[in-house]
């Protein structure tokens, strides 16, 4: 009982920091990611010992900018993927189930995130990022999905 209500906050609190992320508007978003992206260039940059000039590394940014996007999503929702499972697994149902289910919700869940971004100023919802999002889950609920 206990690991559920612990499962259930994990859960609770994963979709809140999904409706955080997409709550942000598309220059904030948009400077988030390429924040990252700018973060890893640097490191690598200096492990390689080697210095770009700033076109150079504007560049890089923008040919990684949507990918490193699209793999924000599939990250987010992979995660989202183990964490439903898990806490359906407190439940008692069998395997094929408590699979289907959690691909639904996380499914569900990602349509109603990107309904959420219509509303906010330079976002929109897509129906690219729903099955980005969704295979994501797919992927965190099979393979976590195996361990009992």
């Amino acid at each position: 009982m206990k690991k559920r209500i612990i499962l259930w906050i994990l859960v609770i609190a994963w979709m809140a920091l999904i409706f955080t992320f997409s709550s942000f508007n598309s220059s904030e978003s948009s400077k988030q990611s390429k924040g990252v992206i700018n973060f890893v260039i640097k490191n690598v940059v200096r492990i390689f010992d080697k210095d770009l000039t700033l076109e150079e590394e504007t560049n890089i940014v923008n040919k990684l900018h949507t990918p490193v996007r699209k793999l924000a999503h599939f990250s987010i929702y992979f995660i989202l993927g183990v964490l439903v499972n898990l806490l359906l697994k407190t439940y008692n149902l069998n395997n094929k189930n408590i699979i289907l289910l959690s691909i639904l919700i996380c499914f569900l869940y990602s349509c109603s995130d990107e309904i959420h971004q219509l509303f906010i100023s330079g976002r929109s919802g897509e129906i690219r990022d729903v099955l980005i999002d969704t295979l994501g889950s797919i992927f965190g609920i099979i393979i976590f999905g195996r361990r009992k």
